[in-house]
Parts: structure tokens; sequence; C-alpha cells
């Protein structure tokens, strides 16, 4: 039996093939514009063409889809399958097209994408320009290559090339500087110069970008694309000739460890040869004749440098400090300064840290605080892990935090930061200056201090008021304060019989109560009564006559040598912290940071007297201590 078929059916009748058609017509249209063959083209500039000269070539690929931005590449496999090494290449513009048109009543998006490289052969001879492909979405098609014909380029005595690096070997991250120096005894006008080297492919370079006015710019090709170096030209009378010598500088950064060999730099000029011709007017006198100007050829001419060899050598493990990681130059420094001087153990310290030196500061990377004799872990908790910093102007800092873990330590210790000095071959360390620290045992309430008294009658409980400075005495109002808790029972009660029991017999509810309220407002005019008297406690006038000793050490301090008279002052005040200074805390701290910071200065940096505007800072600091302290006594 025939199985019956609605398609072959439908195709047997004239009907139902002009249905088809026109449904075959309808899925096409709807097929996306990507997915139709895209209509390519590649074009090259005029030759002619020589090695070591780039050429523009232009990829045009039109009816590209709108949704997205196509992506081309060029196959680098030659007809065996292996990589060329024959042409350099790179992508310099992709310039796009759009279109929208009709398209039998529907509109249509499509775009038109012209891609631009510069091929360099680096041999004579007919080289294949391609095969490209472009990738358009999850369509892919492929160009057909073009070929052109490379000719080698005659040397001439008219110009030469120097590609200079200092002795070696070298060092991963070192700012090596290399010098171009271009000399020509010829016309400059309608030339093109190209420098390359294999050099300038194998490391990383930094260039300064050239300034606003500029003698000259030297263009060097690489692979990623021309870079235009600002140069300097000056006159040189050699053989007999007068050259025009151009100089560039790049910093190679090394990034890698072995030993290159580097062929010859090369420097390749093409000069058009320009005609004159005489065009004669159309009425045949000769009045009317025009003079005009063509190009009658192109000559190129190249020059060779010297091979090179390049050595990038591991540094020497032979004395290697702690502190280096890897920082290579000259001339390091580091500077810490602190958020505070005067803290609690535990309490977090801010340190601020500026590197500075003649190195590649961009990579450069902040050591363990504790190497080379820094910060000791058992008493300063220390961060983990890289800590990333800020590159600025001639500098990069950084920001860490730390916590006091003993209140034996006085001083925030010296940081150590290593480098390579490349030019003496071997480690320098250098140091920030320590910080001076006044670390206070820390506030801690623990469980042990609220207990029953009942439960240990022979034990009294600590005076909740006691000052953690072992230099203040203790006054009436921590005596009153103390016979008030003593004996007082601070224990929870969690029973609910106990906290629902009604009262004892012999006394009504209500009489409980009046005697309740009476004896609560009693403590209350008690409490008022001792705090007019805790405001006029001897305590009081004990702390505003130490204030007082202070101020005259500041007044004294300005009349003292630099250093001496800050470390007097970074005293003082922090006596006067030890009295009360929790509202201008930050404040007297940063002032203590700046008279330690001169105190700990080489002799060599000081002045004749402390800033003026240190001494008025400090004075002002007491006088507000000390009206402080006048306040209380109102």
């Amino acid at each position: 039996m025939k199985r019956y078929c609605p398609l072959i059916h439908c195709c047997a009748t004239p009907l139902g093939r002009i249905v088809l058609c026109v449904v075959i017509f309808c899925c096409r249209a709807v097929v996306a514009p990507g997915a139709d063959e895209l209509e390519t083209k590649v074009v090259a500039a005029a030759g002619p063409y020589f090695v070591g000269l780039p050429v523009a070539v232009q990829v045009t690929a039109a009816g590209v889809s709108d949704r997205q931005e196509p992506e081309i590449t060029v196959i680098a496999d030659d007809d065996e399958g292996e990589e060329r090494d024959d042409l350099r290449w790179n992508l310099i513009a992709k310039n796009p097209t759009y279109m929208r048109f009709n398209n039998n009543g529907r509109i249509v998006s499509q775009s038109k994408y012209d891609f631009v490289f510069r091929f360099t052969a680096k041999k004579a001879g007919t080289l294949k320009i391609g095969p490209f492909e472009i990738t358009d979405g999850s369509y892919k098609q492929r160009v057909d290559p073009i070929e052109l014909t490379f000719e080698e380029v005659p040397t001439t005595e008219n110009m030469r090339i120097f590609l200079r690096l200092p002795d070696g070997p070298y060092f991963p991250d070192q700012r090596v500087p290399v010098e171009i120096e271009w000399w020509y005894a010829g016309e400059l006008s309608n030339t093109s110069v190209s420098i390359s080297s294999d050099l300038f492919d194998t490391f990383t370079f930094e260039d300064e970008q050239p300034s606003k006015v500029r003698q000259a710019l030297l263009p060097i090709d690489t692979e990623d694309g021309s870079v235009d170096l600002q140069a300097t030209v000056r006159e040189e009378a050699r053989d007999g000739k007068r050259f025009r010598v151009f100089t560039a500088r790049r910093t190679m950064i090394p990034d890698r460890i072995g030993t290159y060999s580097i062929d010859p730099i090369e420097v390749v000029i093409r000069r058009q040869i320009v005609g004159q011709r005489r065009s004669s007017d159309s009425f045949g006198f000769g009045i009317f004749d025009q003079v005009e100007t063509y190009v009658k050829g192109i000559e190129a001419f190249r020059a060779l440098g010297e091979p090179l060899k390049i050595t990038i050598g591991g540094f020497p493990d032979d004395g290697k400090p702690a502190s280096f990681i890897g920082a290579v130059g000259q001339g390091f420094s580091i500077d810490v300064a602190a958020d505070r001087t005067v803290v609690r153990v535990g309490d977090p310290i801010r340190l601020n840290i500026r590197l500075r030196g003649d190195g590649n500061l961009q990579n450069a990377r902040l050591p363990s605080l504790s190497a080379d004799g820094g910060l000791d872990p058992q008493d300063f908790r220390l961060p983990e892990g890289d800590v990333a910093g800020e590159l600025g102007e001639g500098e990069k800092s950084f920001s860490v935090s730390v916590r006091v873990e003993n209140e034996s330590v006085s001083e925030i210790p010296s940081i150590a930061y290593s480098w390579f000095d490349t030019d003496a071959k071997e480690y320098r360390t250098t140091r920030s200056d320590p910080i001076a620290l006044r670390v206070m045992p820390a506030q801690v309430t623990g469980a042990d201090d609220v207990v029953s008294a009942a439960a240990n009658p022979t034990k009294s409980t600590p005076s909740l008021n006691q000052e953690m400075s072992p230099t203040k005495p203790s006054g009436p109002s921590d005596r009153a304060m103390s016979m008030l808790l003593n004996d007082a029972e601070l224990a929870i009660q969690t029973d609910p019989s106990l906290l629902l029991r009604a009262t004892g017999k012999g006394a009504s509810s209500m009489t409980v109560q009046t005697v309740s309220y009476a004896v609560g407002v009693a403590m209350i005019v008690l409490a008022w009564v001792d705090n007019r008297r805790s405001r006029q406690d001897p305590l009081v006038k004990q702390d505003q006559k130490l204030i007082k000793q202070q101020q005259a050490l500041i007044a004294d301090a300005a009349s003292k040598p630099k250093k001496q008279g800050a470390s007097q002052i970074a005293s003082a005040l922090r006596v006067l912290l030890t009295i009360d200074g929790d509202d201008c805390r930050d404040e007297t701290e940063s002032l203590i940071s700046r008279c330690d910071a001169i105190a700990y200065q080489p002799l060599e940096q000081q002045g004749d007297a402390i800033p003026s505007d240190i001494v008025q800072q400090a004075s002002d600091l007491a006088n507000l201590f000390l009206d402080r302290k006048t306040s209380e006594r109102k």
C-alpha cells in the first residue's frame, strides 16, 4: 500500500507548485542577514612594495548584520600548515557603514565594514596576503588572499641606524634606557620612514607622550602598530657628508629570564621621485600653458645596525634580604605615618606608607611588615596577603591596619624595604623612621565583674569607675562608689517563684510601696548631693594643677632645640590624654604624631627650633583641657 504524502500531492498540481515556491521565498526572506553570504573585497595600496615598508590592505565586508560587531582574523598558516614568518601584520582600523533599505516591503538593516591592515614583508618575492576569515555571530566566511610582489631594498651610505643599550646583564622589571639614533644625509621631502627591530616585539616598553612643542617624531614599526617617538635633531659632519641626526629614547622593562639574540635594527626610507611637465592650453597659443607636478617613480633605501645579544639574569640568592620582593632600581625610600600614637591594647592603628624611588613603581609591592626586624608578630597583629597600592606622582602609597597586642610596646619599629641596585649589582635596604607609641591596657568588663556578694563575702567588688592610668590616684568619689557597691546583690534572678512571691507578713502592700518610693526619693537626693560634692572633689583640683604643669612644659619647649622641644611637647600631650581626652583625642594624637616625626628625624635634618604653629596648637589644646576641668567645678 502506498503511503499518502501531502508534499508530493501538493507538488503534483500547478497551484500547489506555486504555493510551494511562495513558501520557500518567504522562508528565505526571514533568514537572518548574517546567514547570507557576505560580499567581500580585498584591496592593497598602490605599489611598488618593498621589504621592511608596511603596506595598507583593506578588506571590505558588505551585508554584515547590524546586531553585533563582526570580527576578522588573518589565517596565519601557510600551505603546509606551518606558521608564517615572512609577514608581520596588525589591524589598525575598523570602519563601519550602516545601511537601511526596503526589501519587498520589509525594512532590512545591514552594515558594511572596512578592515584596514598594515602588512610588512620580511623577505623579497611574491607573497600571499591572507586569507582572511570574517565572523558575524555564528556565521563565518573565508576571504581569498591576494598576491603582492615585494622588492629587496638596496642599502645606501647616506643613511645609518644605531640601537644602544647600557651594559648588561639586565634583571626582570628593571627600567633599561634604550636609544635609537638615525643618521640621514639626503632630502626629507616626499619621504616616509620605517624603523623596526625584534627587540621592540620581544619585551615590554614604556614611552613618554610627545609634547606639544617638539622637533621631530621618529616612527617605530612594531607588531602592535606604529609608535611615534619624540626625537631631538642635530647636524653632524662625517665622511665628507652632512648628516641630520635624529635621537629618540624608549624604556625597556624585561619580564622574563634568558639570553636573546636580536637581529640588526633596520631603517627603510621610501622617497617619491617627482617630475614636472607642461600642459598646453586648448587654444594652441601657448600663453595659458601650465606646469604640473607628477610622481615619476618611487625609490627606497635601507640601512642596518648591529646585532645584539641580551641576557636577562635572575636575582642572586647570596645576601638576598627578607624584605626584597623584586624591586629594581636606585634610591628607594620608605616613609611611614600612623593615624594615632596613644592607643589601648587591641586598638587598630592605620599606617600610611609611601614608597619612592627610581624604578618601576607601577609593579612595586609591599613586603611583609615583619621582614628584617620590622613589626614583631608577637607584639602586633599584621595584615595577611598582598596590600594594594595607589600610584601617584613619583610615588606609590599603601594603607594598612595593625593592632597592638602587647602593653609593653613603646614604638612602631622601622619597616624595611629592599631593592636590587642595578648599577652596583647588589641588594640595598632602606628603613622608615620608628614612631613612638603609648599603649594602655585594654578596658574589658568580663562576667566575673558582675557577681553576687553573698556568694563570695570575702571578695570586695572593684570600682566600676577605676581609671586605666596608673598615674591618676583614686579620689573620694571612687571610694564613695565602692561603698555604694559593696555588699550589693548584682546577680540576675531567674526563678519565677521568687520573682512572683508575695510580700512578707505584717505589712500591707500599700505600706511597702510607700516606704519603697520614699527610700527611692531619698537615694536620688543623696546621689544629687554626692554629685555636687564630687564636682568639688580635690581630684579635680589635682587635675587642674597637672594641666597647668603641662602648659608650662609646652611654653618652655618653644625655647628648646627642635628635637628636644618636639619630644617635650609630645610627652605633655600624652599626659593630658590620660586626664580626659575623649572629645579631642584625634586632634591631640595627630599633633603627637607630628612631634614624634620631628623627634625621630636624623640630626642633620634638625632646625634651630620647633615650628611655632606646633607650639601654638599644643597650647590651645592644653587650654581646652583646663577649661573642661574648670567647668566641672561649677
